[in-house]
């Protein structure tokens, strides 16, 4: 049996062919691509008299009633899964990192020489918390642009990480909480919830930036 390879003009029409099915992300259509591709090589190299437009049939009725949506759904949940099983050791990163420490040594200055009832410096505080955040996550998404914006992998990290900032500033800006536990120990909850919410952004800017490099070199290679 022949082993057959496809061309890069072969390659260029299935890409088409998959586009045509309304992947729009530059990167699913690659792993779809890869999953098609070999489909049509194995009916090619199991039947030398098969053409290439057949073999595109017979390949795209092998995956079902759903197509190539599984193969989607799939990637997208690997990009998600990914970035939850990385989480842990990208804070442990941060906790490590000095920003840390000094972030550390504030709060607990805080804690220790502020009254836990001076409500104007604690709320002062939690909105420089927030504003924080409001303001460097635009600035991040900013400097951190990829080139091409039509990939599942940048759109995927967004969606993921911008609502757990979302839920981190409604943390911190939170009153109930202090009705239901000392304030000694509400002041702690609320050091806690900023001080996780500085790691997120930490980690948000440095995977931000992995995630453009990785996208930038596809395009590259992609518009070759």
């Amino acid at each position: 049996m022949t082993e057959k390879k496809l061309t890069k003009a072969e390659l260029g029409i299935l890409m088409d062919f998959i586009r045509s099915k309304g992947y729009r992300y530059v990167d699913v259509q690659l792993e779809i691509l890869d999953h098609f591709a070999c489909k049509v090589e194995a009916l090619m190299s199991s039947d030398t008299d098969l053409c290439f437009n057949r073999a595109i049939d017979f390949a795209y009725a092998s995956f079902g009633a759903e197509g190539f949506a599984s193969i989607a759904h799939s990637y997208e949940l690997s990009l998600q899964v990914k970035q939850i099983n990385k989480f842990p050791a990208d804070f442990l990163q941060f906790v490590k990192h000095w920003h840390s420490a000094i972030y550390i040594v504030y709060f607990t200055l805080f804690y220790y020489f502020v009254p836990l009832d001076a409500d104007a410096f604690w709320t002062g505080l939690k909105l420089g918390m927030i504003g924080t955040l409001v303001f460097y996550i635009p600035v991040y998404l900013l400097r951190h642009r990829p080139r091409g914006s039509k990939y599942c992998v940048y759109r995927n990290y967004l969606g993921l990480t911008i609502p757990v900032m979302v839920l981190i500033m409604g943390l911190v800006s939170s009153e109930w909480i202090v009705n239901y536990i000392p304030l000694a120990l509400y002041r702690v909850v609320i050091l806690i919830f900023m001080y996780v919410g500085l790691g997120i952004l930490y980690i948000f800017e440095k995977n931000l930036k992995a995630i453009v490099r990785r996208v930038d070199e596809i395009e590259v290679l992609h518009q070759r």
